[in-house]
């Protein structure tokens, strides 16, 4: 679990967050700028590189990726630092870009991971292998490595995969308000 220290160490630095959801935080919340990119690997290659392309030149921004995840591993609300990213689509083609340090796996893949999506035997053999689920970390973290950029990412943990989530949006605002609570001054 990610502490207060980890978050504070940012202030100071040249922070752009990367959010997939507006409900996930709001600028008027943290003292970064705030990207939304929609959800989907491919929204959030595509919101990297518009701003890219817009930042102009100079300087070594530090990207941070903040979002939600599911789990089986951590308890819902708890918030992670991920350092290994894996690429997982609909035909399950693993990459993997690790980042070295200590921190936890992502399986960015093209759905959301549940017993809902995938068979319970698929969810418990990928559970095994990773810690956290979500759909955009990996084209983050590949945008990042290829440019040169500086990236951290975080994650708040939404549901265990088992398919109780009902209400994805309702568990937002419970991440929200444990983001900004991290990432305000």
């Amino acid at each position: 679990m990610v502490d207060e220290r980890v978050f504070s160490a940012l202030r100071g630095d040249d922070v752009v967050l990367f959010v997939a959801d507006k409900d996930e935080i709001s600028p008027s919340d943290v003292p970064f700028p705030v990207v939304y990119t929609g959800m989907g690997k491919m929204r959030m290659y595509n919101a990297l590189e518009k701003w890219f392309a817009a930042r102009g030149k100079g300087g070594n921004p530090l990207i941070v990726n903040i979002g939600s995840a599911g789990s089986a591993h951590y308890s819902i609300g708890e918030i992670v630092e991920v350092k290994r990213f894996v690429n997982g689509g609909s035909e399950l083609i693993y990459d993997c870009i690790d980042l070295g340090g200590e921190g936890c796996s992502v399986f960015s893949g093209d759905y959301f991971m549940s017993t809902q999506t995938f068979s319970p035997a698929e969810v418990a053999e990928l559970s095994a292998k990773y810690d956290l689920f979500d759909m955009e970390a990996y084209a983050a973290a590949l945008f990042c490595k290829t440019h040169g950029l500086r990236f951290r990412c975080f994650k708040a943990v939404s549901d265990n995969l088992d398919g109780s989530l009902k209400d994805w949006r309702s568990i937002l605002a419970d991440i929200r308000s444990r983001f900004t609570d991290l990432l305000a001054v």
